[in-house]
């Protein structure tokens, strides 16, 4: 049973070494609204990669359907992860000192894993490389039923840890963020999220 273990760790490294909108977007989030809100962004992204396997792994009629319509599924993630980098460089923002509390007041742990989740949901590149994963890793390594709930698991713990320590290190700079800074960092990361949801649709026609 250490084989799906250190793969999924392996797999899990990967994948937080891959500059996308999650990683831009727990980054802002830790900075602008404290850890606990990114720890809870970072949990919804981690929600959305466990319904993306599900879906990898059960759901071939699904997977089916959404290569059929991929240009359709691409163009909308990529107007939608677009318009959030938009959103990011042209609000207005101050800085605050964030507690538990404070988050409370201005919105719901709810609402910050909702963040996460539709960020990572919206992208169909998510999902096709956990199809490529599904499709592959357990069949290759000839991985059983409780093998391959292992190898995911772990993948997901590892994701999921990762994005828990960058959003703690991002926090940290909390303490220096001056409102010069703040804007700097939402223009950094709505640059970041516009271009990558225009190559999301521009990589369609080439």
């Amino acid at each position: 049973m250490i084989d799906p273990v250190i793969k999924g760790l392996a797999l899990g490294l990967i994948i937080t070494m891959m500059i996308g909108p999650v990683f831009f977007f727990i980054i802002h989030t830790s900075i602008r609204n404290g850890f606990i809100a990114a720890a809870f962004a970072a949990a919804g992204v981690m929600l959305s990669d466990a319904l993306f396997i599900l879906v990898a792994y059960f759901g071939s009629s699904f997977v089916l359907y959404l290569n059929d319509h991929i240009h359709v599924a691409s163009i909308a993630g990529g107007i939608i992860i677009a318009s959030y980098g938009f959103i990011l460089i042209f609000r207005e923002r101050k800085i605050s000192g964030l507690s538990l509390e404070d988050i409370k007041d201005t919105a719901t742990h709810a609402l910050f894993v909702a963040k996460g989740f539709m960020l990572n949901v919206v992208n169909p590149s998510v999902l096709l490389f956990w199809i490529v994963v599904a499709s592959t890793v357990p069949a290759r390594e000839q991985f059983s039923r409780q093998e391959t709930i292992l190898f995911y698991g772990c993948t997901l713990a590892t994701v999921l840890s990762t994005d828990l320590l960058k959003g703690y290190l991002a926090g940290k700079l909390k303490n220096i963020v001056t409102p010069r800074f703040l804007r700097r960092m939402n223009r950094i990361s709505g640059t970041a999220l516009m271009v990558y949801g225009v190559s999301m649709i521009v990589r369609l026609f080439l």
